[in-house]
């Protein structure tokens, strides 16, 4: 692969889900990734969805544009293809990214003795050691008793990973970074990231850790109004439903002309002794002004209200299925998608980086590797041998 990223060559003895997405971003930037599994595959590489073969399309969607070398970790002698590996010359070689834990041949300092400037990314769940996954370290962090309908009595989590995609794009920033740092002074560096600090640090960013604080834990859950301003779904008359979002004066305006309603809008503020100019009294009184504008949606179609919302340029976006979403232009429109012949599955779209320039000539993107499909190849590159399956 060509790229910004050519010239790095990076291990990845990672799996699920921060790691590799962490690698495979940095395949697609043109790194080459080599992913490392025990013999049979780790755990992740069955995880569901799976192909009509049995592939995971879990593991193919984020391991693709590398290449995979399947070794025997529980010997001696397939540990030390992976320190030969790292022990590769040069400034591209000597990275690696790992979230195994326990694996005292993977110690930074051990990994010294084969490169004494090698580039050790490690992903934990806690930082004082502790095992976590992402939907553990979600559960603690209190997005679940804020998150679902408002009468609910249970916590509702949420189906996207987020602590473990934002944890791998911290990892991917980091490894560039130590790398640059090494480039100019020679030193090496062990990077540690753990799940519970990248979703802790995350929610402190947002305002939510010195909002308990300052004002009191008694922020509740909110449906699926835009907390802060003024957003809220809409039913329309043939049954479909909108997201409508109005975060400034001009999109607020937008809404209450092209709704008809602002006769009825100015009664109630003069009414409430507010402005709803101002987007903290529009959030304020969210239930009355959404009962204003409901009768709106619901007396035209789908196709008449978001045409009128279009042409208002009010922000706006559709409840979709997963299934309705893989039709849609921003899948089967986007020159971001190529559709890929991914083995073991068939041929599906497929997104390339989602970071692109000119010039980059970065390609369609590549599919993930059939299991252990690189052995000879990057062992003859890397290490100049011949070694085939240690």
């Amino acid at each position: 692969m060509s790229g910004p990223l050519t010239g790095l060559h990076i291990l990845d003895l990672s799996t699920y889900v921060a790691g590799p997405s962490a690698t495979m971003t940095l395949a697609q930037l043109g790194a080459d990734v080599v992913r490392v599994d025990p013999l049979g595959g780790a755990t992740d590489t069955r995880r569901l969805p799976l192909g009509a073969d049995g592939t995971s399309l879990y593991w193919a969607g984020l391991n693709k544009g590398k290449r995979s070398v399947e070794l025997d970790l529980r010997s001696e002698s397939g540990r030390d293809v992976v320190r030969s590996l790292l022990a590769a010359p040069g400034d591209g070689h000597g990275l690696l990214v790992t979230n195994a834990v326990g694996r005292s041949w993977l110690d930074h300092r051990e990994l010294q003795r084969v490169r004494s400037d090698v580039i050790v990314a490690r992903i934990g769940g806690r930082g004082d050691g502790r095992p976590a996954v992402d939907y553990t370290i979600n559960s603690e962090v209190g997005l679940p008793w804020l998150t679902g309908p408002v009468d609910s009595a249970l916590p509702v989590n949420h189906v996207l990973p987020a602590w473990d995609l934002l944890t791998g794009l911290h990892i991917a920033l980091a490894l560039l970074a130590a790398h640059r740092e090494r480039t100019a002074t020679g030193r090496g560096r062990l990077i540690e990231v753990s799940l519970a600090d990248v979703a802790a640090a995350t929610m402190a960013h947002l305002g939510f850790v010195a909002d308990a604080v300052v004002n009191g834990p008694g922020r509740l859950r909110d449906g699926n109004y835009l907390y802060g301003s003024y957003g809220c779904d809409f039913a329309t008359g043939d049954g479909r439903r909108v997201m409508v979002v109005a975060l400034t004066a001009r999109h607020w305006d937008t809404l209450v002309d092209l709704t008809g309603t602002r006769a009825v809008l100015d009664s109630l503020q003069r009414a409430l002794d507010t402005d709803f100019g101002d987007e903290g009294a529009r959030y304020a009184h969210r239930d009355l002004i959404s009962a204003v504008l409901a009768p709106w949606f619901s007396a035209r179609t789908h196709a008449e209200a978001v045409a009128a919302l279009d042409a208002g340029r009010v922000l706006w976006g559709d409840y979709r299925t997963l299934g309705e979403f893989v039709t849609d232009p921003l899948v089967t429109a986007n020159d971001l998608f190529h559709q890929v012949d991914q083995p073991g599955v068939g041929v599906f779209p497929t997104p390339g980086p989602v970071a692109r320039s000119a010039g980059w000539g970065l390609g369609e993107p590549v599919p993930a590797p059939r299991l252990g499909a690189d052995n000879d190849t990057v062992l003859r590159e890397w290490l100049r041998t011949e070694c085939g399956r240690a």
